[in-house]
């Protein structure tokens, strides 16, 4: 199992095959095309959750706001891809252009994996000692 799954991606973003450009082969609508590449960036989305929380979830027990970032980063992936393919170049104002965006990991989804972010710092609060003699 995974934090999300790729009916969810395809559910919320409305992705069909041919947004992606999937070439469809006789007797094969290119679905499972689209859900296998959907299952990788599924994949690579969990990888940088993990990461960026220092942690691996249990599916189990997998918080309801993991599996909502992992969804939602999974859907900026389909977004960067679409506009990507689409057209690389964004007009600013008529002197300068620039390229989209490929940040997918946005800061309002880090904003919402703060409370599971595990401290793994080993760094420690200096402590000084000293010493009372009768001296």
């Amino acid at each position: 199992m995974s934090y999300c799954t790729a009916d969810e991606v395809i559910q919320l973003t409305g992705l069909k095959p041919q947004h992606l450009r999937i070439t469809v082969e006789d007797g094969d609508d290119g679905e499972a095309a689209l859900e296998n590449l959907l299952k990788t960036w599924i994949s690579h989305c969990e990888s940088l959750i993990n990461s960026y929380c220092n942690t691996t979830f249990d599916d189990e027990d997998l918080p309801g706001a993991i599996g909502n970032v992992c969804l939602r980063m999974a859907s900026n992936m389909v977004a960067f891809s679409q506009t990507r393919r689409d057209t690389p170049l964004v007009k600013v104002d008529d002197w300068k252009v620039a390229i989209s965006s490929s940040s997918i990991f946005t800061n309002d989804l880090k904003l919402d994996l703060k409370p599971f972010v595990v401290d793994k710092s080993r760094v420690s609060d200096k402590i000084d000692f000293f010493s009372i003699t009768g001296d």
